[in-house]
């Protein structure tokens, strides 16, 4: 097998059940391999991989009573280093716009608060977040790059596909959270 790219991505969760629920029964994922390490210092860490459906796996790190690791933390990245939603996220391929339309109707199906469709220019995307935090993305490109691409200077998103301003803020909210109060100056 010459495969290249990702093999696996390892995160934490504060439930493991809760998550394996999550990505198998909502997103459809396999539970490829589970193991129970056992720290020197006591308590144990659950861990688990699923397989995302092309060979790539998610892993699972949950830590019960191990030394030297908080009880509680956050697991959703963002908010324990003080940033927007989007700045860490995970994108998952899916092969075309219709696929990327059947997935947001199958998670709302599931209750899953999911954005509208957003056209990038070159891809189009939904987000939602799973139930550590995290901020999830399925993502279809709908173009070949060009040299364009490579440039870094501001290129034109159209945003979501979608002309109802709340759903345009709930967009806006999901990717970089909400507007923060700022206090009056004297």
């Amino acid at each position: 097998m010459d495969r290249k790219g990702v093999h696996h991505l390892g995160l934490a969760t504060l439930d493991i059940d809760r998550t394996i629920d999550f990505y198998t029964k909502i997103l459809g994922w396999k539970v490829a391999w589970c193991d129970i390490l056992e720290p020197p210092g006591g308590g144990r860490i659950k861990h688990a991989f699923m397989d995302t459906g092309d060979g790539t796996l998610v892993a699972f790190m949950c830590p019960e009573q191990v030394q030297g690791i908080p009880q509680e933390f956050k697991t959703d990245i963002n908010s324990a280093q003080n940033l927007p939603p989007a700045f860490y996220h995970f994108a998952f391929n899916c092969d075309s716009v219709k696929e990327l339309e059947h997935r947001r109707e199958e998670l709302l199906k599931h209750g899953i608060d999911v954005t509208p469709v957003v056209d990038h220019e070159w891809c189009r995307s939904i987000y939602f977040n799973d139930p550590n935090g995290l901020l999830l993305e399925f993502c279809t490109t709908v173009r070949a790059f060009n040299d364009d691409d490579k440039i870094m200077k501001h290129h034109e998103q159209p945003g979501p596909m979608v002309s109802n301003p709340e759903e345009a803020r709930k967009v806006r909210e999901k990717l970089m959270g909400r507007p923060q109060a700022h206090p009056a100056r004297a």
